[in-house]
């Protein structure tokens, strides 16, 4: 059987978790809901990395998970909080492109991603959303 998303990333030794709820990432959410570590559901995306970092400097391992349209407003959070600092909590972000307000974002994701150098992420494609 394969391991959920969430136990994979409970296995590399993440127990804290913020994000913005996104429907693309359904299953893995409800796993952190029903699992006993900390998850702290945030208003905005910049938001969600601010308190991962708190997390991690903490001496939590962080995990925050969003939707790709929301990259754009952690940009700056993860350029100039986590990056300068050498914490770097890991990004779940539920890939979308299909529809007209997505397909930007949805088709330079992976390139923002490279561009700002930041590494510890993960795109998550639905299977009516492929790349």
């Amino acid at each position: 059987m394969d391991r959920s998303l969430f136990q994979e990333v409970v296995a590399m030794g993440y127990t804290f978790f913020t994000g913005v709820p996104d429907s693309a990432l359904k299953a893995f959410q409800n796993d952190i809901i029903n699992s006993d570590y900390k998850n702290i559901i945030a208003t905005h995306e910049s938001q969600a990395v601010a308190i991962a970092f708190g997390a991690e400097i903490a001496g939590q391992k962080a995990c925050v998970y969003l939707q790709n349209s929301g990259l754009g407003n952690v940009i700056n959070p993860i350029t100039s909080l986590c990056m300068p600092f050498g914490v770097e909590p890991l990004l779940i972000i539920g890939h979308r492109h299909t529809l007209s307000q997505h397909k930007i974002m949805g088709e330079i994701d992976e390139d923002l991603m490279k561009l700002v150098g930041y590494k510890n992420y993960r795109i998550i494609s639905g299977e009516n959303n492929v790349k």
